[in-house]
């Protein structure tokens, strides 16, 4: 097959977005736990998980803009290597400020994780598949999620959330030898001039212009920002509340154990992971963007709201109302591709690195504002030293989830159909 090699090299790369996303969400199921260990309220832990986001959405532009100068077989490999120090150092922090720096190396390691896909899908694969790797991508990275759900929430329940740490630490380094030994930065000629041809470009993947330039070529596009601010909105639900607070709220007033809490908030990223891959043939259907990530945002916001607002839904429909929010969510992912349809090729790593920086903010503000929503709206209470929150509160905090899908559903207004346009330049 012509792209068989083309699919290995991507293979390598989304493993470690797998990886990545697997250690992101990690501290969901281990929540209760590192408020016991470090002795701190909701809006703390929030900060603390959140250092991820910090280093991960500021270096977004620097490593987009790294991905189009240089080779990303050279960074995935370091990256892999920095995200499992990073994870060792988290697992054997003694105070909150390890920790949080733990949690930064990993955000910094991962920065480079779903660009370097992108940046290789556009470097391997014609324009018009491009849709479909990034939904791939999701595919494999919410797989990564899931495995810290039920499975992690068994092995921090079983061994300590240390050594489960501990243990996950060491996958990372097998992967960057992965990536050396597989990944490649170039695609043969004949390839890579068919590639070109479909971006309709005719340059080669370095930029012949400086970097600052890219920067300012993408940033400069308000059509650039459309794009990313929906992808910040479409990204709170899981950044927020997947990531982070859904295990706690399923703890809190479902009271489900870890596990069980961690495999009911897997369904979001199950539903994510069917999500992503089918989104592009809706664009396919409709022959346009704008219908396909407005139904994403539509209907995540009406299963979110479902679990938010309805008190005491049976496991089975709880169940299926996160795995269809994941599925509409997995939507979002366009976002990604508009983004690249909207710029040149050289400069599709700045592209992607901008928009995937304001997604990332959504858990940078968001982590620690939806804890803050839940102290501010506590009532007192305490279980096992540590706060206890309501089912009132968690409605309360999570109600700016719901804002911010609404929001999503407006900005899509403002956003130009760049689908049946990229198509005919392919065209030509």
């Amino acid at each position: 097959m012509l792209f068989s090699k083309s699919w290995l090299i991507w293979g390598c790369a989304a493993l470690f977005y797998c990886y990545q996303f697997m250690l992101r969400v990690s501290p969901g199921v281990m929540a209760e736990d590192l408020m016991v260990s470090f002795q701190v309220d909701a809006c703390a832990l929030g900060t603390l998980t959140g250092f991820y986001y910090y280093t991960y959405a500021a270096l977004q532009i620097p490593v987009g803009t790294l991905m189009d100068r240089f080779k990303p077989r050279r960074l995935l490999t370091f990256a892999a290597v920095l995200c499992s120090i990073g994870a060792l150092v988290f697992s054997s922090a003694d105070s909150l400020y390890v920790a949080a720096f733990g949690r930064a190396m990993i955000g910094a390691g991962s920065a480079f994780a779903f660009l370097s896909c992108l940046k290789l899908g556009t470097l391997w694969f014609p324009s018009q598949t491009l849709p479909l790797v990034v939904g791939m991508t999701l595919l494999l990275g919410t797989t990564g999620g899931v495995s810290a759900g039920y499975p992690m929430g068994w092995l921090v329940e079983f061994s300590g959330w240390r050594h489960a740490m501990w243990l996950v630490a060491f996958v990372g380094f097998a992967l960057a030898t992965l990536g050396w030994a597989i990944v490649r930065d170039k695609a043969p000629d004949h390839l890579e001039e068919a590639i070109l041809k479909s971006h309709g470009d005719q340059e080669k993947h370095l930029p012949s212009t400086g970097l600052l330039v890219s920067i300012i070529e993408v940033i400069s596009k308000p059509q650039s920002w459309f794009i990313a601010l929906y992808g910040l909105f479409m990204y709170v639900p899981l950044a927020g509340f997947a990531d982070q607070w859904g295990p706690h709220f399923f703890i809190s007033v479902y009271k489900f154990d870890k596990a069980t809490a961690g495999a009911i908030n897997s369904a979001m990223l199950i539903g994510i992971g069917a999500g992503a891959p089918l989104f592009p043939f809706v664009c396919k259907y409709f022959n346009a963007y704008k219908p396909a990530v407005f139904i994403a945002a539509l209907g995540a916001l009406i299963c979110l709201s479902a679990v938010f607002y309805l008190p005491s839904l049976p496991f089975w429909l709880l169940f299926s109302l996160l795995m269809l929010a994941g599925f509409f969510l997995g939507g979002q992912f366009l976002g990604f591709s508009m983004t690249c349809a909207l710029n040149p090729l050289s400069a599709s790593g700045t592209a992607g690195g901008f928009h995937n920086m304001l997604c990332m903010l959504s858990g940078v503000i968001f982590q620690p504002f939806i804890g803050w929503l839940l102290d501010f709206s506590w009532k007192g209470g305490y279980i096992n030293g540590i706060r206890a929150y309501t089912s009132s509160d968690y409605t309360f905090a999570l109600s700016s989830v719901t804002i911010c899908l609404f929001l999503a559903c407006l900005i899509i207004l403002l956003i130009e159909e760049k689908y049946s346009k990229q198509g005919e330049k392919h065209e030509t």
